[in-house]
């Protein structure tokens, strides 16, 4: 058997784990990821040892059936925060061990994208690759990741200007002296203020978002997941609503982030739609939590006034000698020495590959566009007529309209195991 995963970063690797430790007969894998070292993706590529993973160690292994396996990798103890550049050569690390011990699977890397995927009438996939051949696979998983960085429309003449930085995991910018401003105050901000003030006593940071809120933090021991009425299931609401009446929220955060992919279904498009428009950034600083060391230094810095955050939106944009002035809704000016777009990630909606497969009936969008819908249980992508593609499954954060949670490993490494059963079975 001959399988084509596509993206290297955390999702496709997961799967290539699970290949490699299943596999019982002869089993070629293909990984065409562009970058030079897969396993790291847009989550694991930083090299800066300031930005922590923002789950505990002990829920990060890349394996169902080894819940410990990356405690004993790294060291640490559960409720710890390890540094998100050495959990891509966990990744890595656990693929080739895996790989080494077992006779049967075999796997490389292509520096490539795939532009085009064609079903044959025997029912293999041809994949086309930007600059290799093209070759025949017997299944293919989609794992692409995020798409682009989400765009604001004050900053459209300005995406090549050295000043800027539009997509800050996807292009590395070096530490500077001056006032850093970050557009959006979720955890990416949190990562590059810290940084930024810590390379320099000097160095402030300002944080624009229209609804100045910033990440909760983690408790330094969590408690169990907490059980999950039949009413969540009814609407946001009355998920909002259970949250806000518990006594411990971070538990029950958890407790309905385990369901939220049924959940999510169970609600309908317009009950999503709902959701994404009055509660996700509500949800989002609950669910995408600091560690409490990295929250009590952010906290500190505010208070300190070397960070400063502001609740309004930018307005325009223009180049000020050697600096970028932002205006703000308020009326408000500011002056940046560098501006970063820290406000994640847009859908794939215009991703080529997924239009390519739509537009040849072999995809179909999810009801948000946000990536390819599938068949719920199972993953298998589907095409124009509704049913499933044999052979053909997509995973993680390309899911997001499908499933909501499903960007963070305990959710992807179910995912990849599921699939990869599928596939060999």
């Amino acid at each position: 058997m001959k399988v084509l995963i596509v993206g290297g970063g955390a999702s496709g690797t997961l799967v290539a784990i699970n290949f490699a430790r299943t596999a019982k007969k002869k089993l070629s894998v293909m990984i065409a990821e562009p970058n030079v070292i897969i396993g790291r993706g847009v989550a694991y590529g930083t090299q800066d040892s300031i930005h922590l993973l923002n789950v505990p160690a002990g829920s990060m292994s890349a394996l169902v059936e080894e819940p410990d396996h990356f405690c004993d990798w790294s060291g640490l103890e559960h409720n710890k925060f390890a540094p998100r550049k050495i959990y891509g050569d966990y990744l890595l690390e656990t693929l080739n061990v895996s790989a080494s011990a077992n006779p049967e699977f075999t796997f490389h890397h292509v520096q490539d994208f795939v532009v085009d995927i064609h079903l044959q009438a025997n029912r293999t996939f041809k994949v086309q690759f930007q600059n290799s051949e093209s070759e025949t696979f017997d299944s293919v998983v989609l794992a692409i990741g995020h798409g682009p960085a989400i765009s604001l429309s004050p900053f459209t003449n300005f995406d090549a200007h050295p000043r800027i930085i539009t997509d800050p995991w996807r292009q590395l910018y070096k530490q500077f002296e001056g006032t850093l401003v970050c557009v959006g105050t979720g955890l990416s901000f949190v990562d590059h203020a810290l940084a930024h003030i810590r390379f320099n006593e000097n160095n402030k940071v300002i944080g624009i978002s229209r609804t100045g809120l910033l990440p909760e933090s983690h408790e330094e021991v969590s408690k169990p997941p907490a059980n999950v009425p039949d009413s969540v299931y009814e609407s946001p609401t009355a998920l909002k609503e259970f949250i806000q009446a518990a006594d411990d929220w971070r538990s029950t955060v958890e407790g309905v982030r385990r369901e939220l992919p049924s959940i999510w279904q169970s609600w309908g498009k317009d009950k999503q739609l709902d959701f994404f428009t009055k509660y996700v950034r509500w949800w989002n600083v609950r669910r995408h939590r600091a560690s409490s060391e990295i929250h009590t230094e952010l906290q500190t810095a505010i208070q300190t006034g070397r960070i400063l955050i502001l609740k309004d939106e930018i307005v325009k944009v223009r180049e000020e000698g050697s600096h970028i002035e932002l205006t703000l809704n308020s009326g408000a000016h500011v002056i940046a020495d560098l501006v970063v777009n820290c406000l994640g990630y847009e859908g794939h909606m215009n991703t080529p590959l997924i239009h390519s497969m739509v537009n040849e009936n072999l995809a179909v969008f999810d009801d948000h566009k946000i990536g390819p819908k599938t068949n719920f249980l199972n993953y298998q992508m589907l095409n124009s007529k509704g049913r499933a593609v044999s052979g053909l499954y997509a995973i993680g954060p390309v899911l997001l309209g499908e499933r909501f949670e499903t960007t963070a490993i305990p959710e992807i490494r179910v995912q990849a195991k599921e699939i990869v059963k599928a596939i060999l079975s």
